[in-house]
């Protein structure tokens, strides 16, 4: 095969998405665009809105982003009331108008910011002409006139208000020196010169414009337990009074550390039992620690952020919208505080929205978007049980009969702590701290049944779990962990005649060192008797200790032979030298180096030091992932050499490959269901009409993974020297 081809075939193997011979074949057409949005999907929960700006409602490539997504708009600035009213009785409408109009033009509902707030307010209201402040009667006679013509104006699309926003102070459980309570109410003029009836009456006045509209008191940090408290306690003393709040704004600019889906959680449950009606109404997560509302915050330096803190944005975004599914009885609208990173009020530094600066989806849109509905109402049975590739005496990580994982590590320091295992897409699962530093998490959903690769990310640092075995797995040691397959008993270590599993070194002239392998020796290997071999190669990011740590194939070997199944084998496992073609390199591989080492070094001290079938007919070569690619570039190669060929998510044979070559006893070629099995099947196909031995196996709900593999043998096996 040509240079070019195999690297092509080499990166999309690699990948578990296509194969040498693959490569050769017309590449598909890109996808066509998910022509869902936000919108859609989360049509049966709430509406979906987002504060936007002049250009958003002007450029046609962002008229496209809000009409496919959202179905709720917020003026970020342009009806607030310095903005409409900077002055008494001189009305600016030109920006407010346009967003107006643009909901009117395109059948999306206005949600209108704001009436009443301590800043970018009108603060003409409190002064007279001289400069002197006005009696409350006159602020609200002014208060009064500005909020009539703003809500008559708008009252035709505008379906809800944030009449008077941020008037509950700030801080956790403050006390004051004397003992006494402090004052729950931000020290603003509004509160200055009328206490906190300005609230009642900026309510009075909304409800009198519009007596349609919801009408909402809405506050930053109202997830935090004593503020919310105040929130709460502030709107049922208002509520109770006959002042016509509807509902409670949860402005929800968070950080990717807080708060916890609980105090959410908790907030919601609260606030529903006074108010019907709770919108999130200002959705950022920044990438800092800064969260809230206020005016003074970080910019962020320019700089790409970094993988791990990219999942913990997800992880934050994805798991509160969980939260708020649940609460969709209460929930009747999610607005993000800006369209894209570019337009954030907290800069496109802070990473703050799932639109990057460009415009473009980042993966927690993904996530928010295409959400799994099963997910967010599972069970999760308590039956964990410590997985069976813990260090002696460590009980986590922990398994479930679900397949669900859960893990534990003590590191009270750290700021955050995320597991390269979970769902797909996630980056991981994102642990929490208790109080007593210890972070636990559990996989959002059951993990694919069989062996998986996972390390920890403790603040960007890469480590592994002291609880777990190590097994060698992308290019470094990995944790690994088991999930329970249902038909684990073909790779269990039963009660039967054992093999052994030992390590040779055998010298490489080519390579200018000693070399190891494993040797696999069948129970009935006694040094008289001679054996078959089967060369079993290992995928990229592995050595030689993968088949027999986490693929058990000697277990698989020793299980079959008991039960009469298979032709007692020797199995050889050795390097394949793929760890040289890392990615970003992967140009400089060439397995001709490898075919040398095995052909001309490795199958000649293994014949002069085992009792072997030294000869084509009884000698096989198989190998997972890129191992396969090596196994398929190899024996074409050398078909002198092999008799038996096996591709386990490795590619496939075509005719024209394998004609006017010494013909193959047998060519096997799996994959996992996930892997696009069709392929692998027709290629079968087509090799049996040529005339050739052929066989397919197709691994059922698995991937590119070990499972797929073990099962690949454990069919394999039988067929070979037969």
């Amino acid at each position: 095969m040509k240079k070019a081809t195999l690297i092509i075939g080499l990166a999309l193997t690699c990948l578990g998405l296509s194969t040498p011979a693959a490569a050769q074949r017309p590449q598909p057409r890109a996808q066509a665009e998910d022509p869902t949005g936000y919108k859609d999907t989360y049509r049966d929960y709430f509406t979906i809105g987002v504060a936007v700006n002049q250009r958003n409602v002007t450029d046609p490539e962002q008229i496209k982003l809000i009409k496919k997504n959202f179905n709720s708009i917020t003026a970020e600035n342009d009806m607030k009331p310095v903005s409409l009213q900077p002055k008494e009785g001189e009305f600016n409408w030109e920006n407010a108008d346009r967003i107006a109009n643009f909901c009117r033009q395109n059948g999306i509902k206005l949600r209108g910011h704001c009436l009443c707030w301590h800043a970018q307010f009108a603060d003409w209201m409190f002064t007279d002409s001289k400069g002197k402040d006005v009696s409350k009667e006159v602020f609200y006679k002014r208060l009064r006139t500005h909020i009539h013509a703003v809500v008559n104006r708008y009252k035709d699309i505008v379906y809800a208000w944030d009449v008077v926003n941020e008037a509950m102070a700030d801080g956790g459980n403050r006390r004051m020196r004397n003992g006494e309570e402090p004052n729950p109410y931000r020290e603003s003029r509004h509160y200055k010169l009328c206490g906190d009836e300005f609230i009642a009456k900026a309510f009075e006045f909304a409800r009198e414009a519009d007596p349609n509209a919801l009408l909402f008191y809405n506050d930053y940090n109202a997830a935090d337990p004593a503020k919310r408290d105040r929130i709460f306690n502030m709107v049922k003393k208002m509520k109770d009074a006959g002042v016509p709040i509807d509902g409670i704004g949860m402005q929800g600019h968070y950080n990717i550390y807080g708060p916890s889906m609980e105090d959410i959680d908790a907030a919601i449950t609260k606030y529903a039992t006074i108010v019907k009606h709770i919108h999130i109404t200002e959705l950022d997560v920044r990438i800092n620690t800064e969260m809230g509302g206020q005016l003074r915050f970080s910019q962020g330096e320019e700089k790409e952020v970094p993988a791990y803190i990219k999942t913990l944005h997800d992880a934050q975004y994805a798991n509160l919208f969980k939260v708020l599914r649940k609460h969709r009885d209460v929930i009747d609208n999610v607005t993000f505080w800006n369209l894209s990173d570019r337009d954030s009020w907290l800069g496109a530094n802070n990473y703050p929205l799932p639109f990057d600066k460009d415009y473009k989806p980042k993966n927690a849109y993904r996530l928010i978007k295409d959400f799994n509905p099963e997910l967010d109402n599972v069970v999760i049975k308590e039956d964990f049980q410590p997985s069976v590739f813990n260090q002696p005496g460590q009980q986590y990580p922990m398994v479930n009969s679900q397949g669900f994982a859960r893990f534990r590590v003590v590191a009270p320091d750290a700021k955050s702590v995320i597991v390269s295992l979970g769902l797909g897409g996630r980056g991981g699962t994102v642990l929490h701290k208790d109080k007593d530093g210890v972070w636990t998490g559990t996989t959002e959903g059951p993990m694919d049944e069989g062996f998986h690769y996972y390390h920890l990310t403790v603040d960007g640092g890469t480590f592994n779990d002291p609880g777990a075995k190590n097994y060698y797995g992308s290019t470094r040691w990995e944790s690994g962990i088991e999930i329970p397959a249902h038909d684990r008993e073909f790779y269990a270590d039963r009660n039967v005649p054992h093999g052994q599993v030992s390590q040779i070194l055998f010298p490489s002239a080519s390579t200018g060192v000693n070399r190891r392998a494993f040797v696999y020796l069948p129970p009935t290997y006694d040094g008289k008797k001679k054996f078959p071999v089967l060369y079993l190669q290992h995928g990229w990011g592995e050595d030689e200790t993968a088949w027999s740590n986490q693929g058990h194939a000697n277990l698989i070997m020793d299980n079959l032979i008991a039960e009469g199944k298979c032709e007692p084998m020797i199995i050889v496992m050795t390097y394949g030298m793929t760890n040289e073609a890392r990615f970003g390199q992967i140009r400089q591989f060439d397995y001709k180096k490898f075919e040398t080492v095995l052909v001309d070094e490795l199958i000649p001290y293994v014949d002069s030091h085992f009792k072997t079938k030294a000869n084509r007919a009884n000698r096989a070569m198989a190998g997972l992932s890129m191992g396969g690619m090596e196994t398929h570039n190899i024996t074409l190669d050398r078909p002198e050499v092999f008799g038996y060929y096996g591709l386990l998510s490795g590619g496939t044979y075509s005719p024209e490959e394998l004609n006017g070559k010494a013909k193959p006893s047998l060519v096997f070629m799996s994959c996992g269901s996930r892997e696009n099995p069709n392929r692998v099947n027709q290629a079968a196909e087509t090799l049996r009409n040529a005339g050739y031995n052929a066989v397919s196996y197709v691994s059922e709900n698995t991937g590119h993974e070990f499972l797929t593999w073990r099962r690949s043998l454990r069919e394999m096996a039988p067929l070979l020297f037969k």
